[in-house]
């Protein structure tokens, strides 16, 4: 379609070109419009996870990319590379997911599902070490897509957990005060800031007599309920990783 569109003066001479024209157009169009159907019909058999052994199994990565090789050109083979890509991270096969993540940012850029290939190669990083590339990532994340709360919420609070690895902890806690002022009480990740947020400050109650100078950033002193009430728990019971 692009080529015939930049070669349309040159190909359209005569009215019977103009004619073929037409007729290669709408043919493209079917056969694109039954590849998409095809696709995604396949792409929806295919289910995300299974029962086995009474637990909840990742579906593997090879029968998305399988699919997203046969049907590249199409909306449901793009989004089933992506969850080859993801089921590659599930695998902990961080390399071949990398390059999957990096391969769809490359050939679809004007794919809605960007964000999430983005943060996706910011796991990748982490999870092969690159601790300062992963969160550079995350950070641009967080800059670009500053309104997508459902980008952002999570790219945050991996953030926070890093920041604390690399013992940060005013930073960790300026991410959890930003996610704890989410008035949402259904929210998740807003959820688990507080929790975190709590946890931090029992490891470093000097953080809650002298929150982090940054603006906006002393909600564990302002007025009405705190961000992070003092818990009674002694020995909380540690959390499982954020992971976006």
């Amino acid at each position: 379609m692009a080529w015939l569109h930049a070669n349309r003066k040159a190909l359209t001479i005569g009215a019977g070109v103009a004619v073929v024209i037409a007729v290669v157009i709408g043919i493209i169009a079917w056969q694109k419009a039954e590849a998409e159907s095809s696709t995604g019909a396949q792409l929806m058999d295919l289910p995300l996870a299974t029962f086995h052994d009474g637990r909840m199994v990742p579906t593997g990565a090879t029968p998305f990319l399988d699919l997203a090789r046969q049907s590249p050109d199409t909306t449901a083979g793009e989004y089933a590379e992506l969850l080859g890509a993801e089921g590659l991270f599930m695998e902990g096969k961080y390399p071949e997911a990398h390059q999957e993540f990096s391969k769809f940012l490359d050939e679809h850029s004007d794919n809605a599902l960007i964000p999430q290939a983005k943060v996706g190669l910011a796991a990748c990083l982490e999870e092969e070490g690159k601790t300062q590339e992963a969160a550079q990532k995350y950070q641009e994340v967080i800059a670009t897509y500053s309104t997508d709360a459902n980008i952002v919420s999570p790219a945050k609070l991996t953030l926070a957990r890093l920041d604390e690895a690399q013992n940060k902890p005013e930073q960790a806690l300026q991410y959890y005060e930003d996610l704890a002022r989410i008035n949402n009480p259904y929210d998740p990740w807003a959820a688990e800031a507080r929790e975190r947020g709590m946890l931090l400050l029992m490891k470093h109650p000097e953080l809650r007599k002298a929150p982090p100078g940054a603006s906006g950033s002393r909600a564990s002193q302002s007025s009405g309920a705190p961000l992070f009430p003092p818990s009674q728990a002694s020995k909380p019971p540690a959390l499982p990783a954020a992971k976006p």
